[in-house]
């Protein structure tokens, strides 16, 4: 709806019956726009400065009194790509104090953030913050359980990760062997079935994935060095065995 659309873009609920009101009936002055919309008139006063700030509402005085009426519909596109601009620039100095905020950081100071994520949706975060992450993944499952909860995404994953040049390496146990897939910058190797527990770990960067594949999936990201190391090394041990 219109209505809707048009809250997205910061009119607020006066503006948008305003504006409305203008497009559809032509020009107005306040007290008329007042009685018709059964918005308060210091209300109305308030919100047509703010539609005129917004480019989208102009006026004319006729015998000392303002007539305000609704530019061209075509005038919401000049808002959306104004805002548009100023989000770039926006993005631009935030990117800026984000490069300045990581030279503050000591690099051997030791963190450990902790975030529980529930659902299909939180899972897609995830997996979404791996591919942005752009390190290596090392894998150690039981099932072939992101397949089955994802279907289609599990496939625009792998084609976005092995777009982005990001290797992975996955372990297994022997009874999938015959049911993995054969995919670019991707190694499997497969354990012993006792070697493997129905908890899937991930690990990637500075970061340590712990999913639980219940019927509303459970996930635990730990962001820490000292982790992951151990997580590393009995990955490795497991890879080379």
């Amino acid at each position: 709806m219109i209505e809707e659309n048009l809250s997205k873009l910061g009119f607020s609920p006066s503006e948008v019956k305003i504006y409305l009101h203008l497009l559809k009936q032509g020009s107005s002055y306040p007290n008329k726009i007042s009685s018709v919309t059964k918005i308060n008139r210091t209300n109305v006063y308030e919100a047509l400065d703010r539609l005129i700030s917004k480019g989208v509402v102009s006026f004319i005085i006729k015998n000392k009194l303002k007539w305000f009426e609704a530019k061209s519909p075509n005038s919401i596109l000049s808002l959306i790509n104004k805002k548009q601009e100023e989000f770039e620039e926006t993005k631009k100095d935030v990117l800026k104090d984000v490069k300045k905020l990581k030279k503050t950081i000591n690099p051997d100071k030791k963190t450990l953030e902790a975030n529980v994520f529930v659902g299909k949706k939180g899972l897609r975060i995830l997996f979404e913050d791996i591919l942005e992450e752009r390190k290596q993944i090392s894998l150690i499952g039981a099932q072939l359980q992101f397949k089955k909860v994802f279907g289609g995404y599990f496939e625009l994953w792998h084609k976005k990760r092995i777009k982005k040049g990001i290797k992975q390496r996955s372990i297994f146990p022997l009874k999938l062997k015959q049911k993995v897939k054969g995919r670019k910058l991707l190694k499997y190797k497969f354990v012993e079935n006792k070697f493997t527990n129905p908890t899937t770990t991930i690990i990637y960067g500075d970061n340590c994935l712990f999913i639980q594949w219940s019927k509303e999936p459970i996930a635990i990201k730990i962001q820490n060095k000292d982790i992951v190391k151990s997580h590393l090394n009995y990955f490795n041990l497991l890879w080379k065995s």
